[in-house]
């Protein structure tokens, strides 16, 4: 009996301080656990080398944002660094320019690849850090352009599709209006582009 009794106190213990880990996660806190995920962390491959692999498109994402340091010890990203891009072509040019761990051909990705990153059930920043940690709470550029359409409405101050992962909205960018205003980039590789 007193074995039963033991082996009944250590499973009680183990359990209980299986759930204060959980519960004490401090990667995503950031997120809601009664809300739906908009996906899991199963559907993504960490690489270990500073990319993540989505299953569910086969794209492969940099885990950091561009100007941000991957630490392989950690399997993380440097809390700053993250570089701030006023004007859309240096974006683009930033993103083909990227390489990590040796690994290059790098590219903005459209808006509906960046927004299958988005996770509503996390806010500022609505992503799962676990597999993007430090991101930013910010607006990240993508590579699709605005192209409005009405016949009474002049959309030429409008550029580019953006998102904010500080809500996870997705708006048009109109054109910096000064230096003060900048964005960020996660970069993409595979798609189409």
């Amino acid at each position: 009996m007193k074995n039963s009794k033991s082996l009944f106190i250590s499973s009680t213990l183990f359990a209980a301080s299986t759930f204060t880990f959980a519960a004490s996660d401090p990667v995503n806190l950031n997120c809601d656990a009664l809300l739906d995920q908009e996906y899991s962390t199963f559907e993504f491959i960490d690489n270990h080398n500073g990319t993540v692999t989505d299953l569910r498109t086969s794209l492969i994402w940099a885990k950091c944002t561009l100007g941000q340091t991957y630490v392989s010890g950690t399997n993380s990203c440097s809390s700053s660094g993250a570089e701030n891009y006023i004007d859309w072509g240096d974006a683009l040019s930033a993103a083909a320019a990227y390489e990590v761990n040796n690994i290059s051909g790098w590219r903005l990705p459209n808006i509906k690849e960046l927004g299958s990153l988005v996770d509503r059930s996390c806010s500022a920043p609505t992503i799962n850090l676990t597999l993007f940690p430090n991101t930013l709470s910010s607006i990240y550029y993508s590579s699709t352009p605005f192209k409005g359409s009405s016949i009474d409405a002049n959309y030429d101050h409008l550029v580019l599709r953006v998102i904010d992962f500080s809500d996870g909205t997705e708006m048009p960018l109109t054109t910096p209006e000064s230096s003060n205003t900048s964005y960020v980039i996660r970069a993409v590789k595979g798609g189409y582009n």
